[in-house]
């Protein structure tokens, strides 16, 4: 969203979910910037426990923000102040993996921000290729990009293990090959 401050969002949502013990990875094109793969975006994206998802909406609410987008698996937010912009938040069903398994990176004062791992991205892409092909030329863009910058610091085996987690095998040879 244009003239979105992101320091300033990311430091009031941070904030609410330490406050209600959420744990959380960000996820998307902030995070790959967190890596050093630069994107432009137009919001945040958030990961978390499903069960946290009430909490979520309800504290997003008490901030200003409208609830624009539903799904099974996701919601989307919006502020009438556009310097708040658009907020994300996906939702995971698993006891164990992305947040837990994300790196903390200092910023925002005394705020240590959960960042998934690049593999992780990686695998979140592949996903939304599988289940929205419309979105394929962004994210395997996307994905392209985070092999090219990171390469050998990448953990080919959990990538490998993502594709065939997803019945995506064939996709591990292309990932691959933009190394």
């Amino acid at each position: 969203m244009e003239n979105m401050e992101y320091k300033k969002v990311l430091a009031t949502i941070l904030a609410e979910l330490e406050k209600h013990n959420i744990p959380y990875a960000i996820v998307g094109a902030v995070a790959m910037g967190f890596w050093g793969v630069r994107r432009d975006t137009v919001d945040v994206d958030l990961l978390v426990k499903a069960v946290d998802r009430e909490k979520v909406i309800a504290f997003m609410k008490g901030l200003g923000y409208d609830h624009l987008v539903a799904s099974n698996f996701a919601d989307q937010f919006g502020h009438l102040i556009k310097e708040m912009g658009l907020v994300d938040f996906l939702y995971t069903k698993r006891e164990q993996g992305i947040i837990e398994e994300s790196k903390a990176f200092k910023g925002l004062g005394d705020i240590d921000i959960s960042v998934a791992l690049p593999e992780d991205i990686i695998a979140m892409k592949l996903d939304a290729i599988k289940n929205n092909p419309k979105r394929e030329i962004r994210d395997w863009a996307d994905i392209q990009t985070i092999v090219e910058a990171l390469g050998d610091d990448l953990d080919w085996t959990k990538i490998r293990n993502y594709c065939k987690l997803l019945d995506m095998e064939e996709a591990y040879e292309k990932i691959f090959g933009f190394k």
